[in-house]
Formats: C-alpha cells, structure tokens, sequence
C-alpha cells in the first residue's frame, strides 16, 4: 500500500515523520540472506485532528451520501436486494487491489450444486464473500478487536493452497511491500518489527477503535483506524481486504449505517495510485487532509453508484414480474426470480435443492424464464447447465 520510487526517497521522507518514525532491524532473508535496514513504527493514533474546512465539507457530504443510502435500504422489502450484490463487487475489487483478479461468473457459478473445478482465485474470492457475510452478522455483538480481525483473516485463508504465516494471529515475522522476490532494501515499506514495539501498537489500534472519540466524526475514525491498521500491517497476508471490511465494521458499530451495504474497493481500485499515496502521505507528514478526503470521496461516489443500482435492479425485477404476470404463471417462479437478485447464476439442481422442488418442476420454471430472456443458458451442454441473468450480472459490474 506504499509505492514510492525508491527505497531512499522512502527513508528520507519517513525519517521526517511527525506521526512515527524509522527503527533500525536485522534479520535473514532465505532469498537474500542477512539484512539491515530500517522499518517504520507509527506512533499511537491521536484523540483528536485538525482538519480543514475543505475536508469537513467532503465529510458532511460522505455522511448524507450514506444516510440515503441507509434510507434506500430501510425502504426496500428486503435489504439484501442490494447488499448482496454490492458485496460480489467489493469482494472482487478488495481482491483485485491485492492482485487476485477473478470474474463476477466464476464467482457465482462456484456456488452451485455440482460446481466445476474454481480456481484459486475464484476461492480466494469467494471466501471473502464468506468472511464478510460473517464479520457482518457478528458486529453487533463483538467488538472490533486484533483478536477479531485475526479469526477473520484465518477464515479468508481456510480453504486456500498456499495458507500464509502465522495464520489466524499477528505476524511473528518480518515483512515488507514491494515487487515480489525482491529484497528488503528495495522495499516499497517497511512495516514494524514483530516484536513487543508491533503488539504494543496493535493493543493501542485496539484500544483507541474501542474508544468512542466523540470529538471525531465516524467517518473520521474510520479513516484513521485504517491508516494506523494498514501501517502497522499486522498480519502475514490479507491486511488490505480486513482493513478495508474493518472500515464497513466501524461504521456498523458506530450506527451511521444499519445494513453493511456500503463498498469501498470498487472506487479505491480505479484510484489505487492515490490511495496508496495518500496512506504513504500520512505516515511522512501527519496531515490528515488528503487520506481523510479521499476516503469521503469514495464514500461519496460509492453510495451515489449504489443507489442508481438498487435503482435499476428494482426496475429489472418489476418489469420481470410483468413478464411473468402476463404469461399467468404463478408459484414457485416468482420466489426464483427474486432470488436471482441475490444469487444471479443459477442451475435446474440448485433450484430444486433451494426451493424444495421436483428436478422436472426446476427445469420447467427454467424454461420458463428462458423463454423470457430473463435467464440466459451459459454453458453450452446438455447437461449441467447453468444461467444467467446477465442484466443483473451487468448491474452488479457498474455498481
């Protein structure tokens, strides 16, 4: 998250840092062999900032962009209407920021009864949509914590080949950013030792998110948890992906949204220069102002994409209704259809299976919507099919 051009314009920038500062280690790289050179120790994260007026001004607007989308989501029959697709999107794009790039069709097409073989990627991705979907049923109960965040990282990696260090706990071993196999000294970041220095400073994120600032906007605070979470890089993979979902967290927790319907990724994946600059900016000067505005900036275009999504996907499921409306079909067909919200790839078995339906009554309600072109054959067999609604799997691609 911290490209600069060189390893020495990075330690000559951090050396200056008002906020942190550059502590000298050592260690061995099995590539490499023994190294010195210096890692960056954020201090503990301030009660309060000064921000400009400029940036207040950009806070106000990410807060009424959220507030309309909280109301969109209250007025909906039922909120996952939007929620789940808004999550497909954040779980590809909170990956791709990581450099795990998947498709929105694998995706859905590897939840189906009788799945073809899904990729790493595809897994990897998946398992973010798992982890979120748990994360969110479970703050309302827990606090964000290290310890938390760590049961989350572990399942993200469960069921992956090449599990990371350390998993399910802090890092107990030094790491940096930068171009993969390269050594230390051409670190784009060092993030801080793993020793006391790192588990002092996670105590500290820990106790500073627990604690209510009623000084700082929530918007605020979830800027700056971000920025500290990131910098101090506690764990052996998957900071990026926990510490953006950490963000939706805070902003459940603290009330400003009541449905996790909110994404981040989409837009801090076309800016990804800016963002990981701005993160860098903070730890080399202490202004908050740019990270700050940034992050309302993406909250701001996010819930005005989200809100014109919702939008077109209840356009779709009306005019869908009347499709079927006309043609008098009744039963089972309309409950398919709202599903295909949620889940818009589907198949004959994962219908029979979900609604409790006989496999000839699945394939006739397929038909059904084929016929419509409400449904779209994907695979081009003769048997174990899928289909797609590919109006919805549009929509879910621009939110």
């Amino acid at each position: 998250m911290y490209p600069v051009s060189s390893s020495i314009v990075d330690l000559e920038r951090l050396n200056r840092s008002p906020v942190g500062e550059l502590v000298p280690i050592t260690g061995h790289d099995a590539r490499h062999g023994d190294f010195a050179f210096f890692a960056y120790l954020p201090r503990p994260l301030p009660d309060d900032i000064d921000l400009a007026s400029s940036t207040w001004t950009k806070v106000a607007q990410a807060s009424n962009a959220l507030g309309r989308l909280d109301q969109l989501c209250a007025q909906l029959p039922d909120p996952s209407l939007i929620i789940r697709p808004a999550l497909f999107r954040e779980a590809l794009d909170t990956s791709a920021l990581e450099g795990t790039v998947g498709v929105l069709r694998d995706l859905l097409e590897a939840q189906l009864p009788n799945a073809p073989y899904a990729s790493r990627e595809t897994v990897e991705i998946n398992a973010y949509v798992a982890v979120a979907m748990m994360a969110f049923e479970m703050i309302s109960e827990r606090e964000i914590s290290v310890g938390f965040l760590c049961e989350l990282q572990a399942r993200l990696f469960r069921d992956t080949e090449d599990k990371p260090e350390d998993i399910g706990r802090p890092r107990r071993n030094q790491v940096w950013i930068g171009e993969k196999n390269r050594p230390i000294q051409e670190a784009r970041f060092v993030p801080p030792p793993p020793d006391d220095r790192l588990r002092s400073g996670l105590d500290s994120w820990q106790g500073w998110v627990q604690s209510e600032h009623q000084n700082l906007d929530p918007l605020v605070r979830a800027a700056m948890a971000h920025y500290q979470f990131e910098t101090l890089h506690p764990l052996g993979d998957g900071n990026g992906r926990i510490g953006r979902l950490t963000v939706i967290l805070q902003l459940l927790k603290s009330g400003v949204i009541k449905q996790p319907a909110i994404t981040l990724s989409p837009w801090l994946l076309k800016n990804r220069a800016q963002y990981q600059d701005e993160l860098l900016a903070v730890s080399c000067t202490g202004n908050w102002n740019p990270w700050v505005s940034l992050l309302c900036e993406a909250v701001t275009a996010q819930c005005g994409s989200l809100i014109l999504g919702a939008q077109r996907l209840i356009d779709w499921l009306a005019e869908s209704r009347r499709k079927l409306d006309r043609r008098r079909w009744t039963g089972v067909i309309y409950r398919v259809l709202e599903g295909l919200v949620e889940w818009p790839v589907t198949s004959a078995s994962s219908i029979a299976e979900r609604y409790k339906i006989a496999s000839p009554s699945a394939n006739s309600i397929i038909g059904h919507l084929v016929e419509e072109a409400i449904l779209t054959e994907l695979t081009g067999r003769s048997y174990g099919r899928s289909f797609g609604a590919l109006e919805i799997m549009r929509i879910v691609e621009e939110i």
